[in-house]
This record gives structure tokens, C-alpha cells and sequence, in this order.
């Protein structure tokens, strides 16, 4: 009996890093826009430069197992190169359940390029090869019976067809599913995934994500001007005034510098301050993904760290400060850490810190496994950063937050 199985992509990866790449920033009042780029038409010297494994299904299988739950691995690689043989052997290396991946006699195992930036942010080139080619032949539908939770990540090309089947298979046999859609199916919108959430017990997306799946944008909207009386006790509680009255209207300026001490929050008589300034609102966002089936809806934002919404209330966390050397797999390794935490302990509290844990070791490191945690380092963590104060769960009501 599995406690999961993880559906998805597996690649072999190449990590570059060049202290020449550049970030363009285009920004407005409610949002902000990255890109990473190089001169064009210039030779650009490398940094640093690794090869390591990756794909949705091979970076969760393996966190899981690492947080002591018995794990599988269903994905495709080619049957005769030498990154499918790499992918296998790092799978059996962690003690994660092989039979399940599939091969392919006609199309290359994956593989990716990661262009990693000077602050460890990274843009990925990626040849899908064998990931696009899984179908439900390649499938032994008995290894439902066998376990508790699926983990469906990214599929695509043809394989992106699967996702339905696999999710309708496991909901009539009682299996909990954690859903972390592509870009493909993200683009699908609510209604072209509703199949899949209607059954989902915890979508796991990022903001970007959420937006591209919604149609709506999360945006740097903190107060309820309605409510608002303009008393200038948010302005004074805030030691790094972000608050500011100008002309009689509060506003929120310099976000990033909010320390998360909810000053302004408790300080403000009316209940105006809708969220503080240190993450995004996104309530409309959850709104839309009220009625979609979804019990829990989980937005990771980077450095803003994570929203869970559970139909009535809204559970916010910042991440925990890290050095950042490189951000692929923080979004698996959060993801897998919440879903083990869920698993594990029941709690969404400590499921939330979890994963936050798990992130934060990932990304000191190149590629998506070397950081990952064990249920026990990950909860030193947790109570090593306890003792900042900083990091607890916010909640929040949706209903009483959403600005008609």
C-alpha cells in the first residue's frame, strides 16, 4: 500500500548560472512584471553549471519518501538514454517505487535547460520528449487500489489528456488527489479543469498561475476604502511608513519593506486593512475557485510566501527568510511538504509550515531534490523560526473581506 503516487513529468536537468543576466522590471501601482534576459547577440560566460534530475513526478516522489511516507513515481522516459537511466537510478536511490514509470522505445527522456538569474530566480527551456507520450496504456490502473493519496502535477502535449481519466479513476475509488495543473491545463480556465477540481482535496498553484487559471488578477489592493475613515492610525503604527494620507486618502507605498508585525492590523478600528501589505490580495481570486469543488486552494507566491483558502477563510504565511541560490522545485517541495504535513499530521496549520520549511532548504540549493527535508528537520526548522514571532498563520474571513 502507497501513501502516494506522484503523476507527472520526469527530466534531466541543466542548471547555468551567469552573473551577467539582467532583470527588467515593468511595474504599475497594482502590479509587477519580471523578465530575465542577456545581450543580445553576445557571447555570455557561465558561472556555474550543473546536471541534475527533475520533473513533477520524480521531485515530489522523492520528497515524500524523504518525509518518511511510502512513495511511487508514474511518469515516462525514453527505455535507451542515458537521462532515463539517470532518473531511475536517483528514484531507486531515495527509495521510491519504480514499477509504475513507463518507457518509450521512439522519444528521448526529458530535459531542461534553467537559466538562473544573480538573485537564484530562474527561467526554464524545456524539451518535453517522452513526458508528452503517456497514455493509458502505459498505465496499470490497479495501483489505485493501492494507495491513498495521487499527486497529479503538470502533463502535456498528449499525455495532457490523461489528466481527467486519471483523476475520475481515483475519485471513484476513494483516492484524495492533490492537484498541481501546467501551464496546458491551467489554460483551460475553471471551467475547462472542472472535472478535476470537483473532486480535488488541495489545489496547488502559484499566484501567476492562479491568475492564468481565474482570468483575474491578484493585486496590491490593502485597504477597504468604504470602511476606511482616514484616523491616520494605520499611518502611525507603521514604523515603515507604508501607510501614507495623501490628500485624504490612505494608500500603501513600498510594500516590500512591511515586516510583518500587523501593527496596522490591529491598530485600525474599522477592520479597513484587508490584508497586510507584506503579500498580495487575492480574494477575488478565491472567490472564483469557491464553488469550483476544491477543498482546499493553496496559492504560493515566492517570497510572499502562501494563501490557503478552505472555503470560508483565507490561511496566510510568509515565507521564511533564505538565502536563494536557485528557486526551481520550490514550488514541489512546498506543495509536497504541505501534502505530507496534510498527511501526517491532519492540521493545515502545520501542514502550511511544512511545506514552507521544505522551500526555504530547497532553494539554498541547485535543483529541486538536493535541499529537500525529512519530516523531522523540517520541524526543527518550524520551531526554530517559531521563536521569531513573525511567523504565525493569519486568518481571515473571505466573506468579510471581498469589496462589493
Amino acid at each position: 500500500m502507497y501513501d502516494v503516487v506522484c503523476v507527472g513529468s520526469a527530466t534531466e536537468d541543466v542548471f547555468i548560472k551567469s552573473e551577467l543576466s539582467k532583470i527588467i522590471r515593468v511595474s504599475d501601482i497594482l502590479s509587477e512584471t519580471e523578465y530575465l534576459s542577456y545581450d543580445y547577440g553576445g557571447k555570455v560566460n557561465i558561472d556555474h553549471i550543473e546536471f541534475l534530475t527533475g520533473g513533477g513526478a520524480t521531485n515530489t516522489a522523492v520528497s515524500f519518501a524523504r518525509m518518511g511516507l511510502k512513495s511511487a513515481s508514474l511518469t515516462k522516459i525514453s527505455a535507451n538514454d542515458d537521462a532515463g537511466a539517470a532518473v531511475l537510478a536517483e528514484l531507486k536511490s531515495e527509495g521510491v517505487a519504480t514499477h509504475l514509470v513507463a518507457k518509450s522505445h521512439s522519444h528521448r527522456t526529458g530535459y531542461s535547460v534553467i537559466l538562473v538569474s544573480w538573485q537564484g530566480d530562474r527561467t526554464a527551456l524545456t524539451f518535453r520528449g517522452a513526458n508528452n507520450t503517456l497514455d493509458e496504456t502505459d498505465i496499470d490502473w490497479g495501483f489505485l487500489d493501492e494507495t491513498r493519496w495521487l499527486y497529479l502535477s503538470s502533463l502535456s502535449g498528449r499525455s495532457a489528456q490523461m489528466a481527467q481519466q486519471i483523476a475520475r479513476r481515483a475519485s471513484k475509488r476513494g483516492v484524495k488527489l492533490a492537484f498541481n495543473p501546467g501551464g496546458t491545463q491551467l489554460k483551460t480556465g475553471i471551467r475547462g479543469l472542472a472535472p478535476i477540481l470537483e473532486g480535488t482535496e488541495a489545489l496547488i498553484i502559484n499566484r501567476q498561475e492562479a491568475e492564468t487559471l481565474t482570468g483575474i488578477a491578484g493585486v496590491r489592493d490593502y485597504i477597504d476604502h468604504q470602511a476606511c475613515t482616514v484616523c491616520g492610525q494605520c499611518v502611525q503604527a507603521c514604523s515603515e511608513g507604508i501607510f501614507k494620507n495623501v490628500r485624504g486618502h490612505i494608500e500603501v507605498r513600498e510594500a516590500e519593506l512591511c515586516r510583518l508585525c500587523s501593527d496596522c492590523v490591529a491598530a485600525c478600528p474599522n477592520d479597513a486593512i484587508l490584508i497586510e501589505p507584506w503579500t498580495y490580495n487575492m480574494f477575488e481570486i478565491f472567490n472564483a475557485l469557491r464553488d469550483t469543488g476544491v477543498t482546499l486552494a493553496v496559492i504560493t507566491d515566492g517570497k510572499a510566501g502562501c494563501q490557503v483558502f478552505d472555503g470560508k477563510k483565507i490561511y496566510y504565511f510568509p515565507s521564511y527568510n533564505a538565502p536563494v541560490i536557485d528557486t526551481l522545485g520550490a514550488g514541489d517541495s512546498f506543495a509536497s511538504g504541505f501534502v505530507a504535513g496534510l498527511m501526517k499530521t491532519g492540521d493545515l496549520h502545520q501542514a502550511i509550515k511544512l511545506g514552507t520549511a521544505n522551500a526555504s532548504s530547497v532553494v539554498r540549493y541547485f535543483g529541486a531534490k538536493p535541499g529537500l527535508l525529512t519530516f523531522d528537520e523540517a520541524s526543527d526548522i518550524i520551531r526554530e523560526k517559531e521563536a521569531d514571532g513573525i511567523y504565525r498563520v493569519r486568518e481571515v474571513s473571505l466573506e468579510e473581506r471581498v469589496v462589493p
